[in-house]
């Protein structure tokens, strides 16, 4: 399954993300492995709903939608869902505050 096919493929992921309240303003497919089409795929979505929500919360709900309305064979394409909000910002991040208080993280 190439990029095109798992987008067509992920129609009905997208139109019960809309049903349940979720809607996705915009989704896109990238090769987890650049170049390699063969094994899976990171599936951004840019959504308006993310705002005052936890990366966890809002992870949940899309693989709960996806596991519900794409079989086997789509989900294992799915290496990961990335969510994007509205300024095309990643809402889903890894923040080590301790890490980044260190001051010798910073310089060169």
């Amino acid at each position: 399954m190439d990029r095109n096919e798992l987008e067509v493929a992920l129609q009905p992921f997208r139109d019960e993300c809309a049903n349940k309240g979720y809607p996705l303003l915009d989704i896109c497919v990238f090769e987890a492995y650049p170049g390699d089409n063969s094994t899976s795929y990171i599936v951004q979505v840019k959504v308006d709903w993310v705002d005052h929500m936890d990366c966890s919360e809002a992870i949940d709900i899309l693989f709960d939608i996806l596991w519900e309305k794409c079989d086997e064979e789509i989900r294992k394409k799915v290496f990961s869902i990335v969510v994007m909000d509205t300024n095309d910002q990643l809402h889903c991040f890894y923040e080590n505050l301790q890490e980044a208080q260190k001051p010798d993280r910073f310089t060169a």
